[in-house]
């Protein structure tokens, strides 16, 4: 996936979970950040991120935050992109895909890709590494409980893809200090019969990239 033309600019601070004041060539600006993750590594007074200039007609701002840093490693900012990398790269999974449905909805929950009417599959966006190991809530997450519950009762085959949005990560692990409600249904999940898989991507300002499959441990 190749980004737009980026610039570079620096947090000012973040209000609510969307909006970002930035500093670009001197002058404060407002920047839309796609994440609703604590993303405190990233996003804090003085930071350097990379923002695309998205002036149009109906946007409420005229940048949008697309990578941040971390000790010199770049880092998607927009959570949305996770189904997109997964759609794109399919072809590395063990599937030979004849049908693709996306949005599927099964019990309480919205499904991101129902693949073959029997693949069950769900998206998590992985942007927190700590020591190697992608981890995932990185904000409490009642929807990503509820989703593991729904899958639960899936008579097929149910995935659990983490996309990790950076090339740092070794290993993922669901975050069990941040959200303890999420760790115990993932684990009902698996114990169910439930399959999960991981990636980390090459990010760079250019674009975003499949890197290599990691383990998953649950």
């Amino acid at each position: 996936m190749l980004f737009g033309i980026l610039q570079e600019a620096e947090v000012i601070r973040r209000e609510k979970r969307f909006r970002l004041y930035i500093s670009y060539k001197g002058k404060e600006e407002i920047a839309y950040l796609p994440n609703p993750g604590r993303l405190k590594e990233l996003i804090y007074p003085g930071a350097k991120i990379f923002v695309e200039n998205k002036m149009n007609g109906w946007r409420k701002t005229n940048w949008e935050a697309v990578l941040g840093l971390e000790n010199n490693t770049y880092v998607s900012l927009n959570a949305g992109l996770a189904n997109k990398i997964f759609y794109e790269n399919l072809r590395f999974f063990p599937v030979k895909v004849k049908d693709l449905r996306r949005e599927f909805n099964f019990g309480s929950s919205r499904f991101d890709f129902l693949i073959n009417y029997r693949i069950l599959v769900e998206v998590k966006s992985i942007t927190l590494v700590k020591n190697n190991i992608g981890l995932f809530p990185d904000a409490p997450t009642k929807r990503g409980a509820r989703h593991m519950e729904d899958m639960i009762n899936w008579d097929f085959e149910k995935w659990i893809v983490f996309v990790v949005q950076r090339n740092d990560a070794r290993l993922v692990m669901p975050y069990k200090d941040m959200d303890k409600d999420f760790f115990k249904s993932i684990n009902q999940l698996k114990e169910k019969g439930g399959t999960f898989f991981a990636f980390y991507c090459d990010v760079s300002p250019k674009g975003i990239f499949f890197g290599d499959f990691i383990d998953v441990k649950i």
